[in-house]
């Protein structure tokens, strides 16, 4: 089993199709097809299930094709490191991010980086399920809440504080929240409820106090937006990264609920592969985003800092 095969191999599942796939090596259509052949007789089994529209990959040829990833991710790197190129970024990335994590915090900053990095591409998804990073070839993953693999690289940048707000409309239906003992029937709150994002438990802490706090819930969603714009709405009482709430808590739309209390902050990493030899691309991304998320916190910082 030689490179070329793996290469024309792996050219044809990212392609999708053996003739873009030939186009794209600069091949006949014949040498493609006969290469992946021979692949399969060579492992004796079948990788792809051809069809006159489409292609798809076997679950042995999805395993394969992540082994080849790395294989050539590992050769690729390995060049850089040995040749005059090495300061030469690129290649692709595979991110995924939680949706509220991507579209107002890092989405910007990663269009950036793909302007000071022309020959790198990333493939980008905004998604709040849970995620295979290793069955998927995920280079980078975006973990709000503890990480408890093991086998993954953690690396945490931000502790997200939380708070508790209602709608003064809802206050006024259902009661003010003058101490956590109010925090019982007739009151409910709008759940959260995702296996992706590991969000602690409602813990009210004050000195040496602490309280456990479990409302019923008439609305469960599965992003913090929509559970801010039904707290917004007036649909219960809900709880909210700070820095989601800053603009409303000033203008009046919510309420920020006991706040000479304090919650369990929720961590966020970037969670990535072990590996020997880190692709330099994927170390100079984190280390930019990292970069540019302090530079916004501490503008942040400063412009709640009082006169």
């Amino acid at each position: 089993m030689d490179l070329n095969t793996i290469a024309i191999f792996s050219q044809v599942v990212e392609c999708g199709s053996f003739t873009q796939a030939a186009e794209a090596l600069d091949l006949t259509k014949s040498t493609v097809s006969r290469k992946v052949a021979e692949l399969e007789q060579h492992l004796g089994v079948r990788l792809i299930t051809r069809s006159t529209r489409s292609l798809t990959l076997t679950p042995e040829g999805e395993t394969f094709y992540q082994s080849c990833m790395q294989m050539l991710e590992i050769m690729g790197q390995a060049e850089l490191e040995v040749t005059a190129n090495q300061d030469l970024i690129r290649g692709r990335l595979n991110v995924v991010m939680p949706v509220e994590v991507g579209q107002q915090v890092f989405g910007p900053y990663i269009n950036e980086f793909l302007k000071l990095y022309p020959n790198v591409t990333v493939h980008l998804e905004l998604t709040n399920r849970e995620v295979d990073i290793i069955g998927e070839g995920i280079d980078l993953y975006t973990q709000v809440g503890e990480v408890s693999d093991s086998s993954m690289v953690a690396r945490t940048f931000y502790s997200s504080k939380r708070v508790m707000a209602a709608s003064p409309y809802y206050l006024a239906q259902n009661g003010q929240i003058i101490s956590p003992d109010d925090l019982k029937a007739p009151h409910y709150q709008v759940k959260i409820y995702n296996k992706a994002v590991k969000l602690p438990n409602w813990h009210l802490m004050q000195a040496d106090n602490e309280v456990s706090i479990d409302l019923p819930y008439r609305l469960r969603v599965n992003t913090i937006t929509a559970s801010l714009m039904a707290c917004l709405d007036g649909l219960g009482i809900a709880l909210l990264p700070e820095f989601l709430c800053r603009e409303h808590f000033a203008s009046g739309k919510l309420v920020h609920l006991l706040p000479d209390w304090e919650m369990p902050e929720a961590p966020i990493s970037f969670v990535y592969p072990q590996r020997k030899l880190l692709p330099k691309r994927l170390r100079v991304f984190i280390d930019y985003l990292i970069e540019r998320f302090e530079q916004r916190d501490t503008t942040n910082m400063m412009r709640d800092k009082p006169e």
